[in-house]
């Protein structure tokens, strides 16, 4: 293996083009050389001159595995296209979020000037052709895609795996498979990551001929460390959490310099949310929409905060206002630090630490690698010569955690799967993993499962543990591994990535006799649904909407608890239509729609093997109640197009107090408009305000009556549709009769999935 650094004394320029490459090997001495041109890897390379780490690598780059780890905005991707552009076959760039896929198809599209595929989990996309040779992909799409077997990923012959440090995340596991295949079969690949402690045992792993480590960063950072007790409080605050953010928003007023844009990065999610509310209160214009708090309105906009839980329509939003230079500062999470590209002038980082004398050691939140992936968000190549941080400790003096920052990268590298076995106790999450994993090890390896197990980096010591004959004679003893081979469910899982624990507990709820949408929140396995009670818990009604959801679940147990069904349950009740702060469904629910879409092909594969045997309606209607949040009875209402959640909620509440029947799925919008008109006597416009004063926005009229005229205008817009949902509708069709039902007319397509009741 070939050893570089990049030392921090290289130099880059883009306007005027200049700088020089000073590397060495980890014994050696410097080395000097001059940049590398761009137009000697071809004329769309868009820059004059490489940078030093894509130069290193242009120079020393021959054939097999590679790793880079650099910081952000180090221009990987052109390092990807160097790997990729003189390979044969099938290449595949791989990426954690939609979001980064998006953005690296983009950027090759450009650099190899023809047509990339994506694959981003979205359906149709099983039924369209590849039509190029290069494509990128989300991990999970590919792990997926490896595990069925799909030609664009079996043929592949290279893969750039982005962002590689995510081994050591909570989806590290998903990355650890996709590696340790690649690694059997000898697929060539290219690691990226960001810096990573104990690199060198990554690159060892994935038998890297090349390894660039470099310690050169393409905008210089000047970091401060400046303890917060250092700046009094914005407002006198009582607990904890609001006096941090008192003291966070004091110091970003203070260190901001005029006409920068701020990334200040909280320690969790609740001092974000008392910055936002302590902003409001003191008349500063924020952007969020739905918040847990009662928010002024205001002309002009400072700060947003984004998070997990921000609904999809906003966090977009936020984003996008940030990246045009709209927006001067961002409250954020450490989710922002992974998989979203958006630079920063100066970053704040709201550190936490303690020292815990049981362990003897101090825990900082967020991690020392956090920090370090946040830092990598200051500085905007070719717009400012320098970027800042500023680390904002309390409970920590400023030596002791930038000692700790610098013992963080000598440690050892440490998948989050090895770490979770190394505890020693089978938690629940472990036990999910590993059940999935023995299952994933069977299929390519049979038997000797063990034989995969021992390949992976976290698991090569544990092949043999008592913890992974504990998993297999469990799946033996519920039927996944049936006389040595895998069953039907065991495959079910392994196609669909679902945990054996997810699917055992989906038929316990289905013997209990659970109604439909408590009994599929298992097959919901990716999400945590943790965010909502955070928006609607200071509501007045909160304890009483809450006693209702919790008597409901009574006969499920303490599983309906631990996995948020009754966060869950509160959605699909509609009850967020009482808070008026919640403008769209927050977090993993505001991105339901993609996951109704999934439970189609979860449910129509479940009812194959005989696990339910439910009509094609009853799935149509289970998914509409996913996607927009109504109770199976009112599902219908989210086939009036562009309705969303809360609309669709209000004319719940208007059909169920006149005692008005539900409409079907798939009647015409048209007869359903003239059934209200018909039944309500004062006509629907003011049943819609009536509900909307008393349950929603009481002593707000011109709310009331812009809403009102809205759900008006979205029923009118759709007077000549059906109540159905279009993508669920087709999606289901294709996997009923494949892409025919792409090109019939929605109606028939309708016809014949609920009529007919075709069986797949």
């Amino acid at each position: 293996m070939k050893h570089y650094l990049v030392l921090e004394n290289s130099e880059f320029s883009i306007d005027p083009p200049g700088g020089k490459l000073v590397y060495k090997t980890p014994a050696g001495r410097p080395k000097e050389e001059s940049l590398a041109e761009g137009k000697e890897l071809g004329e769309r390379v868009p820059y004059e001159l490489l940078n030093p780490i894509q130069t290193l690598f242009f120079k020393k780059y021959r054939k097999g595995n590679a790793l880079v780890t650099a910081p952000t905005s180090a221009g990987k991707s052109l390092i990807a296209f160097m790997f990729m552009k003189d390979k044969k076959g099938r290449r595949i760039y791989t990426a954690p979020t939609k979001s980064l896929v998006y953005e690296k198809a983009v950027e090759l599209r450009k650099l190899f000037g023809k047509k990339v595929d994506m694959r981003t989990g979205d359906i149709i996309e099983l039924y369209r052709r590849e039509h190029s040779d290069i494509l990128v992909s989300t991990y999970e799409n590919l792990a997926l895609a490896l595990r069925n077997k799909l030609p664009w990923a079996t043929e592949a012959e290279s893969i750039v795996i982005d962002e590689i440090h995510h081994l050591i995340g909570s989806r590290g596991w998903v990355l650890e498979e996709i590696v340790t295949h690649l690694i059997e079969k000898g697929v060539e690949m290219l690691g990226l990551s960001a810096t990573l402690p104990g690199s060198i045992e990554l690159a060892k792993w994935i038998k890297t001929e090349l390894f660039i480590e470099s310690l050169w960063r393409p905008v210089p950072l000047e970091r401060k460390v400046i303890p917060l007790t250092e700046f009094r409080e914005f407002v006198k605050a009582k607990e904890q959490d609001e006096r941090l953010a008192s003291k966070l928003l004091t110091a970003l007023y203070e260190l901001k310099r005029p006409d920068e844009q701020v990334i200040l990065f909280v320690h969790k999610k609740n001092v974000g949310w008392k910055v936002l509310e302590i902003a409001n209160r003191e008349k500063i214009g924020i952007m969020n929409e739905t918040v847990p708090f009662d928010k002024e309105e205001r002309e002009e906009v400072e700060l947003a905060f984004h998070n997990a839980d921000i609904p999809r329509e906003e966090r977009e939003e936020i984003e996008r206002s940030f990246r045009k230079g709209e927006l001067p500062v961002l409250v954020a999470t450490h989710t922002l630090a992974y998989g979203v590209n958006l630079p920063a002038d100066t970053v704040m980082i709201g550190v936490r630490a303690f020292y815990d004398r049981r362990e003897g050691r101090w825990k900082v939140f967020p991690s020392q690698l956090d920090i370090l992936q946040m830092e990598g968000r200051a500085g905007r190549l070719g717009i400012k010569e320098r970027g800042y941080s500023y680390i904002l400790p309390y409970g920590a003096k400023p030596h002791t955690l930038e000692s700790e920052l610098e013992r963080s990268l000598e440690e050892e590298f440490s998948p989050y799967l090895q770490r979770k076995v190394r505890e020693g106790e089978l938690s629940e999450e472990l036990e999910k993993i590993l059940s999935l994993f023995v299952l994933i090890g069977f299929l390519y390896e049979g038997r000797n499962f063990r034989k995969f197990l021992k390949r992976t980096f976290s698991l090569k010591e544990y092949s043999r543990d008592p913890l992974i004959d504990d998993i297999y004679e469990w799946l033996e003893e519920t039927g996944y591994i049936e006389k040595g081979r895998l069953s039907d469910k065991a495959l079910f899982c392994i196609r669909s990535g679902m945990s054996p624990i997810n699917y055992e507990e989906f038929l316990r709820r289905k013997v209990v006799g659970l109604e439909k949408l408590v009994v599929i929140r298992p097959l919901l396995f990716v999400k945590r649904f943790e965010g909502l009670y955070e928006f609607v818990k200071r509501g007045e009604t909160f304890p009483e909407d809450e006693f209702y959801v919790r008597s409901k679940l009574a006969p499920c147990g303490g599983e309906c608890f631990a996995d948020n069904t009754h966060q869950f349950l509160f959605y699909i009740e509609g009850l967020t239509f009482k808070y008026r702060n919640v403008q769209h469904p927050p977090g993993e629910f505001s991105y339901l729609g993609t996951d109704a879409l999934h439970l189609l092909r979860i449910l129509l594969d479940i009812r194959s093997f005989g696990d339910i045997s439910w009509s094609n309606e009853e799935i149509l209607r289970v998914a509409h109640s996913v996607k927009y949040g109504l109770t199976e009875e009112f599902s219908a209402l989210g086939g009036i197009k562009g309705i969303g959640h809360i609309r669709a909620n209000l004319l719940k509440r208007v059909l169920h107090e006149e005692g008005l029947k539900p409409p079907p799925l798939g009647g015409k919008t048209s007869e359903f408009i003239e059934y209200l008109n018909t039944a309500l006597e004062g006509g629907l416009e003011d049943k819609l305000k009536e509900v909307l004063e008393r349950d929603r926005y009481g002593g707000d009229t011109k709310r009331v009556e812009r809403e009102a005229k809205q759900v008006i205008k979205r029923l009118e817009g759709n007077r000549g549709g059906i109540l159905v949902d279009d993508r669920i509708l087709r999606t289901f069709g294709v996997f009923l009769s494949g892409p025919e039902a792409l090109r019939l007319r929605k109606e028939e397509l309708l016809r014949r999935v609920i009529e007919e009741d075709i069986i797949s």
